[in-house]
């Protein structure tokens, strides 16, 4: 008896026998592959080799190293559970920058972080402190830098006399620190001491009072042009033996267009 075979099962028996074994062997590459990466990141992220034992912290003035040091450690560490067990590691490939950025938030004193990884288990830590600007009051007493952003409390005992001081007489929630603070720099500049000393700036919500060492408030308007302002005050101030030293004044207001309101003491 003749047995026949059919061509095209014999061409489907192939392309089996042909798919099967590529498929095994794509799972097999698959599988040894991903047995090599999960080793590798193994290795990276766990082995002691590769673990954060060194850190340099540089820049800081007025923001103890030990300090910086704690926070740092605590940032740089990562923790996870794989299958019910925990895992903690400190390996320099992981990514930590944005997690050390947030010692501004911890330490409001600084500026900036910079970091760089020392292979293989170091990093460097540079801090850029804020700079005072000026001493701001209304609920508290702090300092602020040219940003008005917050940096501490003010200490008894230190002498702020170097930096702006400002008294916020009302609260207001769409207040600008930081334009204020510039309109203040540029009062302070443009009139300088020679002319007249300023010993604190009073901010309302329509005005600022420039408080003088001489006793009497000068009433600026801060929505109104400001460089206007401060050259009508200087024709007044050229005036001084005119006013007997300041004496005779009780307060300048410059709010009025092109006019200046002088009031002396009767």
């Amino acid at each position: 008896m003749i047995k026949r075979v059919s061509i095209k099962k014999r061409k489907i028996s192939r392309k089996r026998r042909r798919k099967g074994f590529f498929s095994n062997f794509f799972t097999s590459f698959l599988l040894f592959f991903s047995i090599i990466f999960l080793s590798a990141t193994a290795f990276l992220l766990f082995s002691p080799r590769f673990q954060i034992q060194e850190m340099i912290v540089s820049g800081n003035e007025n923001v103890s190293t030990e300090e910086i040091e704690k926070i740092a450690e605590e940032k740089l560490k990562t923790s996870f559970s794989i299958l019910g067990m925990d895992f903690a590691t400190e390996s320099i490939f992981l990514s930590f920058g944005n997690k050390l950025q947030e010692l501004k938030s911890d330490l409001p004193e600084i500026d900036q972080v910079r970091i760089k990884k020392n292979f293989p288990s170091g990093i460097s830590i540079e801090i850029i402190e804020k700079d005072p600007f000026a001493v701001w009051l209304d609920e508290e007493e702090y300092l602020v830098d040219k940003k008005g952003s917050f940096i501490k409390k003010t200490e008894e005992g230190v002498d702020y006399n170097n930096l702006i001081s400002v008294r916020q007489i009302e609260s207001f929630d769409d207040l600008d620190k930081k334009e204020v603070l510039n309109s203040f720099y540029i009062i302070k500049t443009k009139i300088g001491e020679e002319i007249i000393k300023i010993s604190y700036f009073e901010l309302f919500k329509d005005k600022i009072k420039v408080i003088t060492e001489e006793g009497f408030p000068i009433i600026f308007d801060l929505r109104q042009d400001l460089e206007w302002q401060i050259e009508k005050l200087l024709v007044v101030l050229s005036k001084k033996s005119q006013l007997d030293n300041f004496n005779q004044i009780e307060y300048i207001d410059l709010r009025f267009d092109n006019q200046t309101v002088v009031k002396i003491i009767e």
